[in-house]
């Protein structure tokens, strides 16, 4: 049989043993309430956790944005009778710094060190009159408010502008970067896309140094 309250005015010590220890209306509300209290707080204190987090992980993501550099590999080229000029173009178009981590070069899928091995391939000679920059290994800032655009390779001699131009599509450069969050991307020789990576792998390649 189900234990009853007693009347508000009963003798407690009258009453039997299992009567005494039932809780009353007051008392069961007050222990319920109490319940629900601790669970709504707990809820709350995950509630909290969880945004704090997903804040913390936002702000993160922004200020690796904040920074992402953007390489891009291209050329300029103009040539006439008497005139011309060919520049090799390794830019920043990005936010933020680009750390060159690796270079590689290859003609007609031969591998190349430098430009006076690209120079004996196309023209059975060394380079002479070309003024060349150093990219790899190099910190390439961006370029948002003046022009740090490297030029690997610069000449102003019209066979060899026109040479160059005429054989860019002999060529594949690859330029693995960094930012200074160790996200890694690698470039492509005339091409706008940049994929992501997990890291710049050196080893078992053959590096393109100048």
């Amino acid at each position: 049989m189900p234990i009853q309250s007693p009347p508000p005015d009963t003798d407690p010590a009258t009453l039997p043993a299992d009567a005494r220890l039932a809780p009353t209306p007051a008392v069961a509300r007050q222990s319920s309430t109490a319940q629900i209290s601790s669970i709504v707080a707990l809820a709350v204190s995950v509630l909290a956790l969880a945004t704090g987090a997903y804040q913390t992980r936002l702000m993160q993501a922004q200020a690796r944005a904040s920074v992402w550099p953007i390489v891009s590999l291209g050329l300029s080229y103009f040539g006439s009778r008497d005139k011309g000029g060919f520049t090799w173009e390794v830019e920043n178009n990005g936010v933020g710094p680009a750390l060159i981590k690796s270079v590689t070069l290859s003609l007609d899928g031969k591998p190349m060190r430098n430009w006076d091995e690209v120079y004996q391939a196309l023209f059975g000679r060394g380079r002479e009159n070309a003024t060349v920059s150093s990219v790899n290994g190099n910190v390439l800032p961006p370029s948002t408010n003046r022009d740090t655009t490297i030029a690997a390779i610069r000449t102003s001699q019209p066979d060899e502008a026109k040479a160059l131009f005429e054989a860019k599509d002999r060529f594949k450069m690859t330029v693995c970067y960094c930012s200074v969050y160790d996200e890694c991307w690698e470039a492509q020789w005339l091409k706008r896309e940049v994929k992501p990576v997990a890291q710049c792998t050196v080893a078992n390649t053959v590096q393109f140094e100048q």
